[in-house]
């Protein structure tokens, strides 16, 4: 006899038996005690959390001589038979090999008889996503006003892809991804019955990389057995997951924490392939990490053994919950890329990890309208700004970097300051109110600059404009004020739109902590008095082009 995979040979055969969907089963068992069965159900849910095991288990209980029955008997003929897959009054279609309206034309026509031998004629179509859009509308009658003695259960697992009138003719049943607790039950009491002796650990290493199936837990367990014997250990799920442990997760986000670019490289997964799998696997650490800083680490809404609950503790205590919130921001956007570069997803990971690891990659808003708060604070003193830090520069763009890879070094610009006595006749007599609006020119084009990027997010054609032809004259009170340079009409129109200002107010006041109402000048920017004089003209110039000015 062949070998049966545990997956099949562990199948529920009962609502009893199926794990981790109890609400969706009492709802199954309650129509049919109360005589309330539907004519359609849809079963929806990821992968490997039960659809078409549920499916079955329904068709059964409602076919079984003793019923319809809550409970199926599984020793009469009408049971046995469902369990063997032999039914002839439970029909199963796979639609991703019968998408086609003739098909669904057949289907229609043999559903107007009556069953061979059962209580009712069930149709069962897996994957009924993949049906096209006229075997859906061949189906829509039928699937409205069908016989008395058929019933429709359709499983999928991409519910979003089925047409509205389709929806509305079904009851919509959700299967919910099975805890990991749950799945590592279950996974005790299928190796415990084949004899098997894992090591303290393995069961929940397992569960922790089916990700909520319990069908891909029993086939890693499968693989597990055939790979270490009947007495697996922990090293060896690692070893068959590819990604490492708890451990091994834990120093990579570290490296990030702690900047270290070319450590988080060496500690990624030396075997590429299933890079969405382990962004998926960060994600949820992190976001347990989140629940942690916000609802302390012995909350119900943490899954987590004792060991990585205090790891995400610490994690939570150092991070925070702000900056934990953009690193899962940043990974799901990289984890969306992947699934349109799966060629390259490798490579997406490797640049969001970097980039997380680069001096203020992770940085939360809050944290730069504070600083920018400060700054503020500094300028209207009358103190100087300090020079940045060398570690706080911000790093070169990617294209940047490349031209710099490219281009041999370059002495820094020189600027001659002329320090001749007509030239010294000729400067103002006081530098200090001079030296105070270069700074306010500075920090008002660093107040644009972070809200022209909190704009982008909403609306990224009008911040381009911004971007491209204005700036922040300044901020008066609640009134800022945002010079134009003369521009075609149809520009004009798009950032004098009330929406648009109202959009622009909105990011300059996350930006400097509170509101502000825009007024937009429009035409030539008009420079402002007193500019700066010759000499702090050099001193900006050098410092935008990072040169040094030489005096004569």
């Amino acid at each position: 006899m062949s070998y049966l995979v545990l997956a099949r040979k562990y199948r529920p055969r009962d609502f009893e038996s199926v794990i981790g969907q109890k609400d969706l089963t009492e709802v199954l068992r309650g129509a049919i005690k109360d005589d309330r069965v539907g004519h359609a159900y849809l079963f929806c849910g990821p992968r490997g959390t039960g659809k078409t095991t549920t499916a079955r288990i329904f068709a059964k209980a409602l076919n079984c001589v003793e019923g319809p029955t809550p409970t199926p008997c599984g020793v009469c003929e009408r049971c046995v038979a469902a369990d063997a897959g032999r039914e002839l009054d439970i029909i199963e279609i796979d639609a991703a090999s019968h998408t086609g309206v003739d098909y669904v034309r057949a289907l229609r026509d043999e559903a107007a008889y009556a069953p061979m031998a059962a209580r009712y004629k069930i149709y069962l179509i897996d994957e009924v996503h993949m049906l096209s859009k006229a075997a859906f509308n061949a189906l829509l009658k039928t699937l409205e006003e069908p016989p008395p003695h058929v019933k429709f259960l359709f499983a999928t697992t991409e519910p979003q892809k089925l047409l509205d009138t389709v929806l509305s003719r079904c009851q919509i049943l959700r299967l919910a991804p099975i805890t990991e607790v749950e799945i590592a039950g279950r996974l005790d009491f299928v190796l415990d019955a084949e004899g098997f002796t894992p090591e303290d650990g393995v069961t929940r290493e397992v569960a922790r990389l089916a990700r909520g199936g319990m069908r891909d837990a029993l086939s890693m367990a499968d693989q597990l057995i055939a790979l270490a014997g009947t007495s697996p250990t922990v090293a060896d799920v690692a070893r068959l997951g590819g990604e490492g442990g708890l451990a091994e997760l834990d120093a990579l986000l570290r490296f990030v924490e702690d900047k270290e670019a070319g450590k988080v490289l060496e500690a990624l997964p030396a075997r590429e392939g299933g890079e969405r799998e382990f962004t998926g696997r960060i994600l949820s650490h992190l976001r347990q990490a989140l629940v942690v800083s916000l609802c302390g680490a012995n909350s119900p809404l943490v899954e987590a053994s004792k060991e990585e609950r205090a790891v995400l503790d610490e994690r939570a205590k150092r991070m925070g919950g702000e900056r934990l919130q953009v690193w899962l921001e940043q990974l799901l956007a990289a984890r969306e890329r992947m699934r349109l570069l799966p060629e390259q997803a490798r490579m997406v990971l490797e640049v969001a990890l970097l980039d997380l690891a680069r001096p203020g990659g992770d940085m939360p808003l809050s944290e730069l309208v504070a600083r920018l708060a400060k700054l503020e604070a500094r300028l209207a003193s009358g103190a100087p700004a300090p020079p940045p830090h060398a570690s706080e520069a911000p790093p070169p763009r990617p294209r940047d970097a490349a031209r710099s890879a490219a281009e041999p070094p370059q002495k820094p610009t020189m600027l001659r300051r002329d320090t001749s006595p007509n030239a010294d006749a000729a400067a103002p007599a006081s530098a200090a109110p001079k030296s105070a609006a270069a700074h306010a020119a500075t920090d008002n084009a660093a107040l644009w600059k972070a809200s022209l990027d909190q704009l982008k997010k909403r609306h990224g054609e009008a911040a381009r404009l911004f971007g491209r032809a204005a700036r922040l004259g300044g901020i008066e009170g609640s009134v800022a004020r945002v010079t134009t340079r003369a521009m075609p009409d149809a520009d004009r129109k798009v950032l004098e739109d009330r929406r648009v200002l109202g959009a622009l107010g909105r990011a300059l006041g996350e930006a400097i902590g509170r509101e502000v109402q825009v007024t937009l000048e429009v035409g030539e920017v008009k420079k402002e008095a007193p500019g700066p004089g010759p000499d702090e003209f050099a001193d900006r110039v050098a410092e935008m082009f990072g040169g040094i000015v030489e005096q004569e």
